[in-house]
């Protein structure tokens, strides 16, 4: 098949942003595959090479409405069988599926948790007359729109379109072969000896539900305990997550270190005992599958284990996105011994190895174009 993509923004595997992620490894994994695949950007910056994969990217227009007319040249020359468009509430796509109408070109759309109620309600006032002049009628125009684990929040938006689910997959020979399992007390030798619980992701603390972390983490014994948060602040929330800290006085307790990326932050990943991600809604997050990845038991919210992954006391812990809920998993969690711990660690590992291999992922969707964009 000959695939193209659709982003705004330059797609990068090393960021933090999911959807530069799915697209990097998605088109890569379809390309090899023997596919034909395209990536078309948006984006100021030069494009970031994918192997066996045709990357372009076009300077944005000022009006957002408006596409390039070198964009959709190069679109129209390529002759896609099919367009992959990422995200919802992009003025570009709506401009883009018009033109893709006209073209008789089938197209698909993946909302990559966009359309979750909590979203949805952020800027309302021009999120609702916005989804009814015209997200709703591109997403129904789509071929089918692409569920990574957010069913739900799709249906429940209004989608009459088919919808097809494909997970998000990790790419195991990614990740460092020799990830460093001491490197955070290596770093910090004060850390020897206690249970290290991490964070990794946007510290933004109403999606991830971090002030909910903290609160219930302030409420267990943290004399042989730590919590690492790592990751970029969201919009000044270093104001609000550090004042929440020092209102519960547990500062000694909690280490906030920054974004990382590459090695650096499988080292920090390999350190832990317990990954946990307690967000409010969440689609599948990359974090939560490259914990698993590396043995880790993770302490995983409902939102954050859409596709029911990780199994209570199986391979992890899941939890309702509450305090007390969080409360008793970190209290589960510091119960058991190391060797429990470990088991858990190896069922998430083999897990992610048996369902969630970009490989089967791309094959899967390729299944899905064909099989309704004949």
């Amino acid at each position: 098949m000959r695939i193209a993509h659709f982003i705004i923004g330059r797609c990068n595997p090393d960021s933090a942003n999911g959807v530069d992620k799915t697209v990097y490894y998605l088109s890569k994994t379809q390309a090899a595959l023997d596919h034909e695949v395209a990536v078309f950007s948006l984006s100021i910056k030069p494009p970031l090479p994918i192997p066996k994969v045709q990357v372009k990217a076009y300077p944005p227009k000022r009006n957002p409405f408006a596409l390039p007319k070198k964009f959709l040249w190069d679109l129209k020359d390529w002759r896609p069988q099919i367009v992959h468009m990422h995200s919802v509430y992009i003025p570009q796509n709506w401009a883009l599926h018009q033109w893709l109408h006209k073209e008789k070109i089938p197209f698909v759309v993946t909302p990559h948790g966009g359309l979750n109620q909590q979203v949805t309600k952020q800027r309302f006032y021009l999120k609702l007359p916005y989804k009814y002049l015209m997200e709703l009628q591109l997403l129904n125009r789509a071929a089918f729109v692409h569920s990574v684990g957010d069913t739900d929040a799709i249906l429940r938006y209004g989608v009459k379109a088919p919808v097809a689910v494909v997970p998000n997959g990790l790419d195991l020979d990614s990740l460092p072969s020799d990830p460093d399992p001491h490197y955070l007390t290596k770093k910090m030798p004060e850390l020897k000896g206690k249970r290290i619980f991490l964070f990794i992701g946007r510290l933004d603390p109403d999606h991830k539900g971090l002030d909910l972390l903290l609160a219930a983490f302030a409420q267990i014994d943290t004399q042989n305990c730590v919590l690492v948060l790592v990751g970029p602040y969201w919009k000044n929330s270093n104001v609000e997550l550090h004042r929440i800290v020092n209102e519960l006085q547990i500062e000694r307790n909690v280490i906030f270190l920054g974004p990382v990326f590459g090695k650096e932050k499988f080292d920090i990943l390999a350190s832990c005992d317990v990954f946990v991600h307690p967000s409010r809604w969440d689609g599948l997050p990359f974090s939560v599958l490259e914990a698993c990845a590396l043995a880790k038991p993770c302490l995983v919210s409902c939102a954050a284990n859409p596709l029911g992954l990780i199994v209570d006391n199986q391979e992890g812990f899941v939890i309702e996105p509450k305090v007390e809920s969080l409360k008793n998993g970190l209290s589960k969690s510091i119960e058991l011994d190391s060797l429990s711990l470990k088991e858990m660690g190896f069922q998430a590992r083999n897990m992610v190895k048996s369902q969630f291999q970009w490989r089967d992922i791309a094959q899967n969707m390729i299944i899905e174009y064909k099989k309704l964009c004949k």
